[in-house]
């Protein structure tokens, strides 16, 4: 605030100042720009003022995705099986690959079409990371949709051999239209019923699997307490889920008989 002394000149009160934080200077402006600054700030001169500092080019956005792309790459496997990321416009979608070939793909974005966003097919994944290495590797990866927010950890079955684990979390913080993953064929012509013969989709904890021609679904159970018909929410809460994708198990009449020759 400005004080006027018995002469009546103006005076600033330079104590609320003291208590305000110092600007500062970003990282790429040239150090001779910032002590040109910092002089002038703290040296008084009768001269006039040279005119205004030269123009600081302030760095723009970084819109180029360079590091989602050097994780373009990312994946984690079990055997034959692999799940691969890749960046989906504004999220990164996977699909399962087994044997080399693409078997299944995430469903991103709501479904049906006309369902509203902020509640996706599948969780919502903006940043990923590999931890750990060799072959217990894994993948975690964050996101969020509307006020939903998302997390995943992918890892290997260690009780399986050529199966992946998938342990979901979703802060929810309204009652949910839907919640849980879904996958669809990566080829046209082949049905979720017949795909399922070889790379199977199984639930371990919290969801149930729901086959849909040519989408599978799998949803998430934990909210079902509060999302029936009149219930109320009951405020903000995590629902977890977990879920097993793995090459199918060959039926017993299909298995090379074991012989011995007497």
């Amino acid at each position: 605030m400005h004080r006027g002394d018995k002469n009546g000149h103006s005076r600033f009160n330079y104590s609320r100042m003291a208590s305000t934080p110092r600007a500062r200077f970003p990282s790429n402006i040239p150090s001779a720009w910032c002590r040109t600054v910092k002089e002038s700030d703290t040296t008084q001169s009768s001269t006039p003022s040279q005119g205004p500092l030269p123009h600081i080019p302030m760095p723009a956005p970084d819109h180029s995705n360079a590091r989602r792309r050097t994780l373009a790459a990312t994946s984690v496997c079990s055997g034959a099986l692999e799940v691969r990321f890749v960046w989906a416009v504004d999220r990164w979608s996977h699909c399962v690959v087994l044997d080399g070939q693409p078997v299944w793909q995430s469903l991103e974005g709501p479904w049906p079409c006309d369902r509203d966003p902020d509640w996706p097919a599948s969780p919502a994944f903006v940043e990923i990371d590999r931890v750990g290495s060799g072959p217990w590797a894994a993948v975690v990866a964050v996101g969020l949709a509307g006020r939903t927010h998302y997390s995943v950890s992918i890892s290997a079955d260690a009780h399986r051999p050529a199966a992946l684990l998938f342990d979901v979390a979703c802060r929810i913080h309204q009652t949910p239209q839907w919640i849980g993953t879904s996958y669809a064929p990566m080829a046209a012509s082949v049905t979720a019923e017949s795909l399922l013969a070889r790379a199977v989709i199984e639930p371990v904890s919290q969801c149930v699997l729901e086959i849909g021609d040519p989408i599978v679904q799998l949803r998430a159970t934990g909210n079902d307490a509060f999302a029936s018909a009149g219930s109320p929410f009951p405020g903000p809460t995590t629902v977890v889920w977990s879920y097993r994708i793995a090459r199918a198990s060959l039926p017993s009449c299909d298995r090379p008989a074991n012989r011995s020759d007497s």
